[in-house]
């Protein structure tokens, strides 16, 4: 088992493994956004001052649409992804209701920095290393 901040495609392993989906606009978004607070982990603070206009730029969106597709990708998420990691992380919010964009960003910014994760494609480097 590795630390998650060690992979450099950590944000996107982050995404995957409470299953939000690809196909989402939100999570073009959120891989961004998560890319951003991987890197600089005090970010985290100035999301919509210093974060979001530098995403909406690079998308060519506007706030609201970049607030509602996060939003929309947290909730399918939330009703079709992965129900045990979600509870593990957002413990706080359950699956009954989901949490903020921002409240979002932040667990999932502690998860990627200070949680551990299987990152399946290294099982076998992992293995070979062992040998």
């Amino acid at each position: 088992m590795r630390l998650m901040h060690s992979h450099s495609n950590a944000p996107a392993l982050a995404l995957r493994a409470i299953g939000m989906h690809s196909k989402y606009a939100g999570y073009g978004y959120s891989l961004a956004i998560l890319r951003i607070t991987h890197r600089h982990p005090e970010y985290i603070y100035r999301l919509p001052k210093m974060v979001y206009p530098r995403i909406m730029e690079l998308f060519g969106c506007t706030r609201s649409a970049l607030d509602r597709n996060i939003r929309f990708a947290i909730e399918r998420t939330w009703e079709n992804g992965n129900q045990a990691l979600l509870s593990q992380l957002f413990g706080a919010f359950g699956t009954n209701w989901t949490p903020t964009n921002i409240e979002f960003i932040s667990v999932m910014t502690d998860f990627i920095l200070h949680g551990s994760f299987e990152d399946p494609s290294s099982d076998e480097k992992l293995q070979a290393e062992a040998l």
